[in-house]
């Protein structure tokens, strides 16, 4: 944490505020940060008996996400799993009950179409065992057809996702062979994800329509920048695919520094100005790999968070951490941001990694700095109900009621801190 405001700059502040000063803000003001994780396999492990604890006290995990402002959660969903692979259990029903229930609990959901049965990344992307004879043109019709269904299935029983990605990871298209973009059926692929985005719109009714992402994996990995540059180049150039988000994986193993992954960062800010930038998955170990500490767990996703809200133009959107509660499967169990106490894999613990996606208070843009953006929702809301994003923010943690010299006094007391 950092401070850079004397006393005298205090006062000017305060004297801006009480003139009523109107200050232009250059970023979206209401679009908060997105802090979230992916947790799809909590039902499963609450299931299991998995108890969660925070500094040592059992609650609700969806609580311990609250208390530490995550604010988006992602769910993968597969055509048909059979629920034989531990992590492949994601059907409708049981995303639409998970759905719901994180809905219910404020948070914006984010759904993550694998279109198979099984999971899909950079080398697997098979069809379902349904659509496997079918043509082209029927494999249009199927996509569009069953992404219809489940987000109508989803709006009709209040699990409505405000964000859906098309795929997962999809480095080189999906549905192979017929979606298999690195084979060079860019116009197969460009004809799915089209179908499957009309489904959506055809399924959300009288709902907003989602922000609709595309999931790739190249922040260095196959290419870095040229990969990046070969796929969404001929994806929105050349094939006409319009999207709103860029998604990336990033996991250091495979994905390389954080400098390689704001290198990219910056390079998709200067060459797709009409699109936003997740960062669709992450994830790092706290033990079980070398030099690996809860420590540097926490710093990996302090620098990570940091990264992305430095991306210009404000187009670094945020950071979802890939499944912080699956604590039973080795291959990930230490990535999570829970360990075991005493050994007991049951009962589990909350690591610090947790505390780096802890807002700022004052930070009301949720953009990582406390700014001259944040003063300008509060002069907007002085003296007024709060508004959305809400400058409501004393006494803590739930505010007042009203915005007032409360509120201003906690901005003011963190004016310039970046996390």
């Amino acid at each position: 944490m950092i401070r850079a405001m004397d006393n005298k700059f205090r006062c000017l502040v305060f004297v801006l505020l009480l003139t009523g000063l109107s200050i232009t803000a250059t970023k979206g003001l209401c679009d908060e940060f997105i802090r979230g994780a992916d947790i799809s396999v909590q039902t499963r492990q609450e299931a299991d008996g998995v108890i969660y604890n925070e500094y040592g006290v059992p609650k609700d995990v969806l609580t311990i996400f609250k208390n530490h402002d995550l604010n988006w959660i992602r769910i993968r969903i597969f055509n048909n799993p059979s629920g034989s692979i531990y992590g492949v259990c994601q059907d409708v029903n049981y995303v639409t009950t998970l759905g719901a229930r994180v809905k219910a609990a404020g948070f914006k959901f984010l759904l993550d179409f694998h279109y198979s049965d099984t999971w899909a990344d950079p080398g697997h992307q098979t069809k379902p065992a349904a659509w496997s004879s079918l043509s082209q043109s029927q494999l249009v019709t199927a996509i569009h057809d069953y992404t219809r269904d489940v987000i109508s299935h989803l709006r009709d029983n209040n699990a409505m996702p405000d964000m859906v990605q098309i795929g997962n990871e999809i480095n080189c298209g999906m549905l192979f062979p017929n979606g298999n973009c690195c084979n060079g059926n860019w116009q197969n692929l460009a004809d799915l994800i089209n179908s499957a985005i009309a489904g959506i719109n055809d399924g959300r009714g009288a709902e907003p329509m989602p922000k609709i992402m595309i999931h790739v994996a190249y922040v260095k990995s196959g290419g870095g920048i040229s990969s990046t540059q070969w796929f969404f180049d001929n994806l929105m150039y050349t094939y006409g695919v319009q999207f709103d988000v860029i998604g990336q994986s990033f996991y250091p193993e495979w994905h390389g520094t954080l400098d390689d992954l704001t290198i990219n960062l910056n390079f998709m800010a200067g060459r797709y100005l009409d699109k936003e930038i997740l960062i669709a998955e992450a994830g790092d170990y706290y033990t079980g790999s070398t030099g690996k500490t809860p420590e540097s767990q926490k710093a990996f996703l302090d620098g990570l968070i940091q990264r992305v809200q430095a991306t210009p133009g404000g187009k670094g959107i945020g950071v979802c951490y890939w499944e912080p509660t699956w604590i039973w499967n080795s291959s990930v169990a230490y990535k999570a941001l829970f360990q075991p106490i005493s050994g007991n894999w049951k009962n589990v613990n909350m690591l610090m990694g947790m505390e780096a996606f802890d807002k700022i208070y004052g930070d009301i843009t949720g953009n990582g700095i406390v700014d001259f953006e944040d003063l300008d929702i509060l002069v907007g809301q002085w003296l007024q109900s709060p508004g959305t994003p809400s400058a409501d923010i004393a006494p803590l943690p739930n505010g007042d009621g009203i915005v007032n010299f409360l509120d201003f006094a906690l901005l003011a007391n963190n004016w310039l801190e970046i996390e």
